[in-house]
């Protein structure tokens, strides 16, 4: 397994009854955090972010916030019997392409990095539900629903380059994404959820570019060997093969010292739980990593993981590749599977 790498007058009344049929707020629920009703959750950089100006590549990652697990209770108000799904609509404001271009701000949802600027909403399952009646049909209102969300605000490079002072002057607040019905955006002021990303005025490129090796048995590559089927037992951690990450930032920039280095897994291949990295979808096994001082807690991918403390030239952080069975008969033969390491700061 390869780790790393929208005249007559009935012409008029038809226009204005079409319009009726299709507000978008007829179909709109309410949706609101379960614990304490609450509608807003403002997720602030709220200290200096550094960036390093070494790799600005499009697509390089270079901050993600920590995970947020909500959930939200969601009620038909709107007079659909029916029931509906919720959804997380992106970017509600439209105004998150007035960010810098320098810079991408996004969700990560389900573990996929989502550009709210690029699409436009994703169901997250049953908001409310049919509520039958004696005769069988949906009486009003419909049933109300919980529904869980885990979620995080991610900041990638774009290409673009950044301002010129290395710092983004930007003290407004961007609306993520809003929590609502099929139909579209209620337009009932403090009736649905949103989640807010501000404080991008904190961010300051900076001149520090650590460069990153994977040290494993078998160079940068972890080799579990040859394993025998007949192990199998679903869910047994079968064989785990330590590896270390080593930011070496000798010469590399003055302003690395007194940093926090974040280490942050990604992969190409699937994933079960956003945690077993599959070399095949059936292949029953998986590999998960973890921090070797902390064995058996899993680490999510795209979510990031402390390496280190930048207080000399060196940071070097322990990790485990673990090969868990999903299933009493594996496949066998050889296989491969990848996992990227993005290091950002804290």
């Amino acid at each position: 397994m390869r780790i790393f790498t929208p005249t007559p007058r009935t012409g008029l009344l038809l226009l204005i009854l079409s319009a009726a049929l299709f507000s978008t707020s007829s179909y709109a629920l309410t949706c609101k955090r379960a614990s304490d009703g609450s509608v807003e959750q403002i997720i602030p950089l709220d200290h200096q972010i550094n960036v390093s100006t070494a790799n600005l590549t499009a697509g390089t990652v270079l901050w993600r916030s920590q995970t947020f697990t909500s959930t939200f209770k969601c009620t038909d108000t709107n007079n659909h019997p029916q029931g509906e799904d919720a959804y997380l609509w992106w970017d509600p404001d439209i105004k998150m392409s007035a960010i810098h271009n320098s810079l991408e701000v996004g969700v990560t949802f389900l573990g996929t990095d989502i550009d709210p600027t690029k699409i436009k909403s994703t169901d997250i399952g049953p908001g409310t539900v049919c509520q039958r009646s004696a005769n069988g049909r949906c009486k009003p209102p419909a049933l109300p629903q919980t529904i869980t969300a885990t979620y995080a605000i991610y900041i990638k490079a774009t290409g673009n380059p950044p301002p010129a002072n290395g710092v983004i002057n930007d003290q407004s607040k961007y609306a993520a994404f809003q929590v609502d019905g099929e139909g579209g955006l209620n337009n009932q002021p403090n009736s649905n959820f949103r989640a807010y990303v501000s404080g991008l005025g904190n961010i300051r490129f900076i001149s520090c570019s650590p460069k990153i090796t994977v040290s494993a048995n078998n160079g940068e590559t972890v080799n579990f060997g040859a394993i025998p089927a007949r192990n199998a037992v679903v869910g047994k951690i079968e064989k785990q093969v330590p590896f270390s990450i080593r930011a070496d930032l000798t010469g590399q920039g003055q302003d690395c010292e007194k940093q926090t280095l974040m280490a942050n897994f990604s992969t190409t291949y699937p994933t079960q739980d956003n945690q077993v990295i599959l070399p095949e979808k059936n292949s029953g096994f998986g590999i998960l990593l973890s921090r070797a001082d902390s064995p058996n807690t899993w680490l999510s991918m795209n979510t990031p993981t402390e390496l280190g403390y930048v207080n000399g030239s060196v940071v070097e952080s322990n990790f485990l590749a673990s090969l868990k069975w999903l299933s009493t008969t594996p496949k066998v033969g050889k296989f491969n599977a990848s996992a990227n390491i993005d290091v950002t700061f804290k």
